[in-house]
């Protein structure tokens, strides 16, 4: 995997487009963190475990909502 961030000469950052597996894998893991999260906090903070939870909700939607499958598989569908 290449990097996502690039630093160029004159010292600006630069970002690579996340590709669809990519951003898919980043929203179900957001989703796990934040699950982790709200069992960590649901003894001290119960309201911001439920938010914490509808958040992992949230991300496991759009991960969903992204189709990462292969260009190529339009070929054999």
């Amino acid at each position: 995997m290449t990097a996502r961030f690039t630093i160029t000469a004159s010292g600006s950052v630069v970002e690579r487009p996340a590709t669809p597996a990519e951003e898919r894998e980043i929203n179900l893991h957001c989703a796990r963190v934040y699950l982790r999260e709200a069992r960590a906090r649901r003894a001290r903070s119960p309201a911001f475990a439920a938010t914490l939870r509808i958040w992992a909700a949230n991300a496991r939607r759009r991960a969903a909502a992204i189709d990462a499958r292969p260009v190529q598989w339009d070929m054999f569908a």
